[in-house]
């Protein structure tokens, strides 16, 4: 089971430095605490987990691109892969439309649907306990975060973010803005995802019809197990 985050963000711009506390600070140290999590819990899955903090995403998925085609191990022997991006606070409307405090529940589950039935099923069964009303409204963000290396490889990929906010790629993104709570909230829901997906007998398999819609896959058979 594979788990993502991406280490940079914009750096210095005109002398200006842009921290990047939520995009991707927070699910930087999500992916840390996830890890922590794993490594203090006595009962190890029957899956191993692989934790991978990519480089290179603001530069257009340099590190997840170049992992996917030269990776540590067979594609084919990850079960799934989960993607942590901007997890540490609530979505705000740009022009005021839409408050933090109207969201403090939401959560954005995005790709889970392109490829795998099987992989979407299990994060809305895990969500019963964890509570996030899911919003389905950024599916254009799709492409554009380190899941969609794997996706287009044929692993089934789900993609966990809280949202767009007036502090996006600003100098003013910075960690006082950020949500503690909520951002250890989505980190648990993810540790128990991974987990359920590491201890599961079977896996999830990539639906045909699926696999064929999805534009811009880079082999003619996905990696995971198809489902005719």
């Amino acid at each position: 089971v594979g788990v993502g985050c991406h280490l940079d963000h914009l750096g210095k711009r005109g002398g200006v430095v842009h921290p990047g506390a939520d995009d991707d600070g927070s699910g930087s140290a999500g992916l840390m605490a996830i890890a922590e999590a794993f490594a203090k819990n006595p009962t190890r899955p029957a899956r191993s987990i692989l934790f991978m903090a990519f480089c290179g995403e603001e530069l257009g998925l340099v590190g997840s691109g170049y992992f996917a085609r030269n990776p540590s191990i067979p594609l084919e022997s990850m079960v799934a892969e989960l993607q942590i991006d901007m997890i540490g606070r609530n979505e705000e409307g740009e022009r005021g439309e839409e408050e933090a405090s109207d969201n403090l529940d939401c959560l954005h589950l995005i790709g889970s649907q392109k490829l795998s039935d099987d992989l979407h099923q299990t994060c809305l069964r895990l969500n019963e306990r964890a509570g996030f009303a899911f919003e389905w409204d950024e599916e254009d963000v799709f492409y554009r975060s380190d899941h969609w290396n794997f996706a287009r490889q044929g692993v089934p990929i789900a993609f966990f973010f809280t949202g767009f906010h007036a502090q996006y790629h600003q100098p003013t993104d910075t960690v006082d803005r950020i949500d503690f709570p909520k951002l250890a909230r989505v980190s648990t829901y993810v540790y128990d995802l991974a987990y359920e997906l590491a201890q599961q007998e079977s896996r999830p398999l990539v639906d045909a019809v699926r696999w064929q819609e999805l534009s811009g896959k880079s082999r003619e058979t996905p990696a995971a197990p198809i489902r005719n």
